[in-house]
């Protein structure tokens, strides 16, 4: 560990001194007055280093008249500051948690100069340089990530999003490692400097960056070239490098990783219309990377699983594969070129390059069928959170970047796309296109607000959007969507409405929803309605011999669209033979929302799921049902009751793998089948999985998959030496993640405590084992094991915010809480609630996991006698 001695700081506490964290009342001051931001570093790692040396000289401009009466804020929580100058003085700095504090005195107006040299912890986890160690080539990697503000925990900065910087980067490394940073290397000095420990990367200056978006990664990795990416804002003639490690360069396709940059890439500077800003563009695969990808201008780091698989992908993993890097790519823009001021505004980053990256999948893989996959991959978790008393607006207020890793989620990442489409769709391609693009040239290198945004695209749409903005964008929530209509003695409706109501809070929205009309002769109408009242009458239905009403059916709008009963058992019936994809997957959504809403008895859901999955083809929608059927058969339906309903699926997905050879079903059903089923045909796959012996044809499990059938069977009981047979089958093979994961299935109580210890370490296992490992050590049927641990998962609720990155502290919940089903779970959460106070952030989460278990203990409750002896 470090010391947390800083040398040259001296520690003061005074009323007027910054708060923890990155505030925002100090970060309008700053911007008001620092300007022309620059960054040189100079960073020193030798192999196996749980420190980096640092060096900085930082640059900055007050105004002419700037009051130097107060110090003013620089950002750093590192180590050891030394060797200060402030404009070529000698200084010593006062420091404040997460802060120093720059003299007054020594502050010039105009330019300034800092310099400095300084220490920060690297570590497996929780620093903001991550180190990882491959224990088969006993090598060291090493990457930074420091979104949404942990550059401060890195080197002394002002480390908020509207102070951009140009960045000049350094690197001293050992001889024979590589490193990739925002910009081009540039050649290496022919003379080594005396303070030189090995070889001296230099990189050119960046382009104007928020320090979130500053990074680099070095370390013995491999590679492969690419020609640069043919788009007007290349400028650069040296090739696209893809880093990953050695071991990975056999299974990577390189092809395809190639094409869906280069192409992803020429589509949206298409499709923006404006330059792609950075120059050159480098991709970098990281083992034990925490998210999907993360969009650093000009150098893209990626999870190594999410581009590379040991086995053929299936199609859900190779839409997420392409969706993934369309959604890199489209932030080299939205986040990239434009930023968001402040945080409460990550939508505009986020939600875009989600929406874009559709758009992109639908555009270069039509056969993907995107807006199918956006129904099924999308929309369905903004559902879940939008419909809790826990949900947020898109647009979420925050005082303090300290608090900012609690804006990523579903609303920011599900609902906000889903929004925007309906937005798309309401003013028009072309003059949506045109906003985007009226947007990001306005504020090229600049940051933004959504404010700026809805005034570009309400000046191309020529419409006077406000109210759209204040409800989908500002407010919590979703409509409730129903269709009320009544039948008269002839058959046909005598009245016909379309109702809405906030599924929580109050107030209505906007809407521009299709119907489609079913009638009892097999007819169709697709009708149309507009308006924001809560009830809106629609005449075109009065007349029409209706058998039932889809709202939605091709799921442009959004909100929770739950049927009436009358239409809920004519889907039931005939939502298998529907013959669109589009609207078959809409009338299941319809009713797993009814389902959800306790107004459909589970089983009806799943009678309804199978048959689907007896006649679907589509591999990636057969693994959607999958999804749904296994929420309903787990979380929604005791034991006794889902007993016929899981035999029956087992009896029909066994079935599939033996008969249906080359359906690119195989291994999701094989997932399924292993953690859903406890059949002693099951177990027995999943022995010959383990042993890679007699498989059904077309059956091509990776590693992961292997492990996942010794947990299958470990979870079971049955006492053999699966993961030491895993171990020498995979002998020379880095398999530490998977080998932790399965063990976390463990049904035995000293295991389990032993997992609950090392998820409270914060130097090792990767932060990305930890949470992936949630669903593992929640192994469905190990509810008595695991349910002593939600007290106290929820009690270390405030520890996980703080020392972990985003994602994890949601993640975290939803495991605890929803590992559950029970009304002794929902006890113990509802008394945490009540007896503790909780930040606005960490409640809202607690809220939104609470509500998935409050509904799956309703609904159990709601059906717990056949419907026929009710």
């Amino acid at each position: 560990m470090l010391a947390p001695a800083l040398a040259s700081l001296s520690l003061v506490a005074a009323p007027q001194d910054p708060a923890p964290g990155i505030d925002r009342e100090l970060a309008r001051q700053r911007a008001a007055v620092v300007s022309e931001v620059e960054y040189d570093l100079r960073f020193q790692l030798a192999a196996g280093a749980r420190e980096v040396l640092g060096r900085a000289t930082i640059r900055f401009r007050l105004p002419e008249d700037h009051d130097l009466a107060a110090p003013l804020v620089l950002d750093f929580q590192g180590h050891d500051l030394a060797d200060v100058t402030v404009n070529s003085k000698s200084a010593t700095l006062p420091a404040v948690p997460d802060h120093v504090l720059l003299p007054n005195a020594l502050l010039a107006r105009g330019r300034n100069v800092l310099t400095m040299t300084f220490r920060s912890a690297v570590a497996p986890t929780g620093t903001p340089l991550t180190i990882y160690h491959d224990p088969i080539d006993d090598r060291d990697y090493y990457y930074t990530l420091v979104v949404p503000a942990d550059a401060h925990r890195l080197y002394p900065c002002f480390d908020q999003p509207d102070l951009r910087a140009r960045f000049t980067l350094e690197l001293d490394l050992p001889p024979t490692w590589t490193a990739v940073a925002n910009t081009l290397p540039l050649p290496e000095p022919e003379r080594r400097a005396d303070d030189v420990q090995g070889r001296l990367w230099r990189f050119a200056p960046s382009k104007p960056l928020p320090t979130y978006l500053a990074a680099f990664a070095c370390g013995p990795f491999a590679s492969f070239e690419a020609p640069p990416p043919d788009v007007p804002g290349i400028t650069s003639k040296e090739p696209m490098r893809f880093l990953l490690r050695e071991s990975q360069l056999p299974l990577v396709d390189r092809d395809a990783l190639i094409r869906l940059h280069h192409d992803g890439l020429r589509w949206l500077e298409r499709q923006f219309d404006v330059p792609y800003a950075f120059d050159k563009l480098d991709v970098v695969l990281l083992p034990g990377f925490p998210y999907g990808g993360m969009e650093h201008a000009g150098a893209i780091f990626y999870r190594e699983q999410a581009l590379v698989f040991d086995h053929p992908p299936t199609a859900a993993e190779l839409v997420r594969r392409s969706t993934l890097v369309y959604h890199e790519l489209s932030h080299q823009w939205f986040g990239n070129l434009v930023t968001m001021r402040w945080f409460d505004d990550l939508w505009l980053k986020e939600g875009f390059a989600t929406f874009v990256g559709y758009q992109a999948l639908q555009a270069l893989e039509p056969e993907q069928k995107a807006w199918l996959r956006f129904l099924q991959r999308v929309k369905p978790r903004a559902y879940e959170v939008d419909a809790t008393p826990g949900t947020t607006p898109v647009f979420q207020a925050l005082q303090n970047l300290a608090d900012a890793k609690s804006a990523y989620g579903a609303i920011v990442y599900n609902k906000a796309p889903a929004v925007l489409r309906d937005l798309h769709d309401r003013v028009g391609a072309d003059a949506f296109q045109r906003g985007l693009k009226r947007y990001l040239e306005r504020h090229a290198f600049g940051n933004a607000e959504w404010t700026d945004l809805a005034a570009a695209i309400d000046d191309e749409a020529s419409a006077d959007l406000r109210p759209w903005w204040r409800r989908w964008i500002l407010a919590p929530s979703m409509p409730q969507v129903r269709v009320e209509w009544t039948p008269g003695a002839d058959g046909a409706a005598t009245a016909a409405a379309l109702t809405q109501r906030a599924t929580s809070g109050d107030g209505t929205w906007p809407l521009d929803v299709e119907l489609l009309a079913l009638f009892a002769d097999g007819g169709r109408e697709l009708v149309r309605v507009q308006g924001d009242a809560a009830r809106i009458e629609v005449p075109a239905l009065v007349g029409k011999p209706l058998a039932a009403v889809l709202v939605n059916p091709h799921d442009v709008a959004y909100g929770q669209f739950v049927p009436d009963a009358r239409s809920r058992d004519w889907l039931c019936a005939h939502t298998p033979e529907l013959a669109d994809p589009l609207e078959r997957a809409a009338a299941t959504q319809a009713l797993f929302e009814a389902v959800r809403e306790a107004e459909l008895d589970p089983l009806r859901f799943a009678d309804v799921a199978l048959r689907q999955l007896a006649a679907e083809r589509d591999p990636d929608t057969h693994g959607w049902l999958l999804d749904s059927l296994r929420t309903t058969l787990l979380r929604y339906l005791p034991a006794e009751r889902s007993a016929a309903a899981r035999a029956r699926a087992t009896t029909l997905l066994l079935g599939q793998l033996r008969d249906e050879a080359g359906s690119g079903r195989e291994l999701s059903t094989f997932r399924f089948l292993a953690e859903t089923s406890t059949d002693p045909a099951v177990l027995d796959l999943c022995a010959r999985v383990i042993d890679d012996r007699d498989l059904p044809a077309g059956l091509k499990p990776g590693k992961l998959d292997c492990f996942r059938a010794a947990a299958a069977r470990i979870s079971a009981g049955i006492d053999t030496d699966e993961l030491d047979r895993l171990g020498k089958r995979f002998a020379g093979v880095d398999v530490q993640k998977e080998r932790f994961l399965a063990r976390a299935a463990t049904p035995d109580a000293a295991v389990k405590a032993d997992y609950w210890r090392q998820y409270l370490q914060l130097d090792t296992p990767p932060e990305q084992w930890t949470q992936d490992s949630l669903a593992w050590f929640h192994w469905a049927g190990q509810g008595p094991l695991t349910l002593p641990y939600l007290q106290q998962a929820l009690e270390r609720v405030d520890w996980v915010k703080q020392h972990r990155r985003i994602f994890f502290m949601p993640a975290w919940l939803d495991a605890f809480v929803n590992g559950h089903s029970s009304p002794v779970a929902l006890a113990i959460v509802d008394e945490f609630l009540a007896t503790h106070t909780l930040s606005d952030d960490v409640r809202q989460k607690l809220l939104q996991s609470r509500d998935g278990l409050e509904r799956a203990v309703r609904i159990r409750a709601a059906f717990a006698s056949p419907p026929d002896a009710k």
